[in-house]
């Protein structure tokens, strides 16, 4: 199968000058050793890394924030060249960077659409043979010929991704937009590049979302410290990318002085971190307020998490997820800054997370929750099934049934006319 991207070992530089001016002190030093450029330091994005793309694949692109992925896809889309190495894309190549990106506020919806197709390399024609589509699939038609200023966040990546999957391009970048908008906004877009990839497209998908590189990716690249660890199946790329945020969890807790328990993270029952941010305890009530360890199935649950913050803690970012044993995630939901959700968090506080119903089919479950720097690059601190809940029914379960969750199912039978 012929290759739609190859990148051969590309490396890339930035110089990070410094913003205060140089003191009469430092100028002095300078001019007598002679070194004229030690207001600047060089920092390496990308180091060596090589990979390639085949046509009618999907490659995953996964790693801690600053490893160098949004660098690479912007090197690959030709915004900027290597320092060092080459990159050979075949085909149109369509982005999505970030959300909004190349849209001019104050123009409308409608011609920010028609611009943004003539820049892609396409003809008026064309795009107008393509707009009415893209305009009903972003589901803007009150509101196209409206300045972009005024859209919410929602609208801009609705016209933003219709905007790039329309113009059929033969190779699509992507970066992390589809962790943005609802629910059902993100199944239609994933449906869509299901359909994008079935018609024997090629595509790059960044994304903190796990589920998403699972469902979506062939191939998984790992990237840390702007270098390639791995490429492989997303299964061993996503446990490599865990043991790498173990590994810097230890490094983290080593310079801190702390001492981690050698348990492993996936071990039942195991608590691990650099205990900056600590979960001091975890309750679980019903409806009523009441505290438990089992609920009836379809009943609510609320979780209560006591925190204790160190003072150089200014945020910090949650996961609470639901898991059957052995390793089923049910549910998981996540607060990527509590300072932006909650505002400014006093030292010692509680954090609650309502649900109003689980419907869940009885069985034996476990609350997992979770503390991390609002960059993910490591493990603030993690409960892996410490917490039990018991799930249970007030009505008997049909036995030919199974799985997670509750549905009662009617079967019938017509005769077709």
């Amino acid at each position: 199968m012929s290759k739609v991207l190859v990148v051969e070992s590309v490396s890339k530089k930035f110089r990070i000058h410094r913003n205060r001016p140089v003191t009469l002190k430092e100028f002095l030093i300078l001019r007598v050793t002679g070194n004229r450029d030690n207001t600047s330091k060089v920092l390496w994005a990308l180091r060596d890394v090589s990979f390639s793309v085949e046509q009618g694949s999907t490659l995953g692109i996964i790693g801690h924030n600053g490893a160098g992925k949004s660098t690479l896809l912007r090197l690959i889309c030709g915004l900027g060249r290597p320092t060092a190495g080459k990159i050979r894309c075949t085909g149109h190549v369509g982005s999505l960077l970030e959300l909004g990106s190349g849209f001019n506020s104050e123009m409308t919806g409608r011609e920010n659409l028609m611009t943004g197709g003539i820049l892609s390399g396409l003809t008026k024609r064309q795009v107008e043979a393509s707009r009415d589509e893209i305009i009903a699939f972003a589901e803007l038609e009150e509101f196209i010929d409206q300045p972009v200023r005024t859209y919410s966040t929602g609208m801009y990546l609705r016209l933003a991704f219709a905007t790039a999957i329309h113009f059929d391009p033969d190779f699509l970048v992507i970066d992390e937009v589809l962790a943005v908008g609802d629910t059902r906004f993100q199944g239609k877009c994933i449906k869509r590049l299901d359909d994008f990839r079935g018609s024997g497209k090629s595509l790059i998908l960044v994304s903190h979302a796990l589920d998403q590189i699972r469902a979506l990716c062939d191939e998984v690249l790992v990237l840390e410290e702007g270098q390639v660890v791995m490429q492989g199946d997303p299964e061993s790329a996503i446990n490599c990318y865990y043991d790498l945020m173990r590994q810097r969890t230890e490094r983290r807790a080593v310079q801190l002085d702390i001492a981690i328990q050698p348990s492993s993270p996936t071990e039942q029952g195991s608590r691990w971190g650099t205990k900056e941010a600590t979960i001091d305890a975890v309750h679980l009530f019903d409806g009523q307020d009441r505290t438990i360890d089992w609920l009836y199935s379809g009943s609510g649950l609320t979780v209560e998490l006591e925190y204790l913050l160190e003072k150089h803690v200014p945020d910090f970012a949650i996961t609470l997820g639901i898991y059957k044993d052995p390793n089923i995630k049910c549910f998981e939901t996540m607060v990527s800054s509590t300072r932006a959700a909650f505002g400014r968090l006093a030292e010692r506080g509680i954090i609650r997370c309502h649900l109003p119903d689980l419907p869940l089919l009885p069985g034996r479950y476990f609350v997992t929750v979770g503390f991390f720097p609002p960059d993910w690059s490591y493990v603030y601190d993690y409960h892996w099934q410490m917490h039990p809940l018991i799930v249970g029914d007030e009505r008997e379960m049909p036995l030919d049934i199974s799985g997670v969750v509750r549905v009662r199912p009617d079967w019938s039978i017509r005769p077709k006319d």
